[in-house]
């Protein structure tokens, strides 16, 4: 079977050195089997022509006028799908990702063209601090009602290591952008983590109704630490008990599949990290 190419969606804003860090990681996992499109944060200190000339790493980097922030950065990613969609280049799957995760086992191309679909899928909960956000987004309301979504039919969960089949994503794309307007991601007070709801409810419904060879049979791939609450103003990473640690990525590793790509979030933002060097580590040995 021909392996075909991954386009690799990611949100980044600050510390260029981080994202060379990252794509490095990726990098050593996928090879030449993926590209990478990342939306840089108006707002942040990256130059995205810096992310342009990494050698070997195939990379396609650009502001847009869509908003991100710490709470929702779901805006650039609508803007990365719309750059992958125009561009003239075959891909046969979207991967979707944050800047805080590192592969540390496993080659991705390999493994999203075996799997071909694979996303969390979670009943929601009241008790999500964003639920009450969620049912009163009059976006995503307005998105249920055009596909037709009951309200038990939503369904939530972390989308961090998510993969579609590029018939699917382009398909979803086109209805996050006809719901979601740029205007929509600069109104702070509307904000939750869109894409931990639209992103699988969308998909589901979409699977269910016009795509049911790719229903899922795996997750995403990142495993994702939780976070303790950090002080106002502290970035949760800088604080060492929520980062990935050594520990951290045997234990995973040891339960899991030998055959499965795992990543795993959130790495510390310390350059020298040993964690991070580490994960660099299980891939090139």
């Amino acid at each position: 079977m021909t392996s075909k190419r991954v386009a690799v969606l990611s949100c980044v804003s600050f510390n260029s050195e981080l994202v060379k860090r990252q794509l490095t990681n990726y990098q050593a996992s996928h090879g030449n089997q993926a590209k990478h499109f990342l939306h840089v944060a108006s707002d942040g200190n990256i130059n995205a022509q810096e992310l342009l000339s990494l050698g070997v790493i195939d990379v396609d980097a650009a502001t847009s006028s869509y908003r991100t922030s710490n709470l929702c950065n779901f805006g650039g990613q609508i803007a990365n799908s719309k750059r992958l969609l125009n561009s003239a280049e075959q891909f046969g799957y979207v991967y979707i990702h944050t800047d805080a995760d590192l592969i540390v086992q496993g080659n991705l191309a390999e493994y999203v063209n075996k799997h071909q679909c694979g996303f969390l899928k979670q009943k929601p909960s009241s008790n999500w601090p964003h639920y009450t956000k969620m049912m009163e987004d009059p976006c995503f309301s307005a998105l249920r009602d055009y596909l037709g979504i009951k309200p038990e039919e939503i369904i939530t969960g972390r989308q961090e290591g998510s993969f579609f089949p590029i018939e699917l994503w382009t398909e979803m794309s086109a209805l996050f952008e006809k719901f979601y307007h740029e205007e929509f991601f600069s109104n702070r007070a509307l904000l939750w983590p869109i894409e931990e709801g639209i992103v699988p409810t969308v998909a589901s419904k979409l699977i269910g109704t016009a795509y049911p060879e790719f229903a899922p049979k795996v997750k995403n791939i990142v495993v994702t630490k939780p976070l303790k609450p950090a002080p106002r103003g502290t970035n949760p990473r800088d604080i060492s008990e929520n980062c990935v640690n050594i520990e951290d990525i045997k234990q995973t590793l040891d339960t899991g599949s030998n055959d499965a790509c795992i990543a795993m979030k959130w790495f510390s933002r310390n350059l020298s990290d040993p964690a991070a060097k580490f994960a660099n580590e299980k891939l090139t040995p």
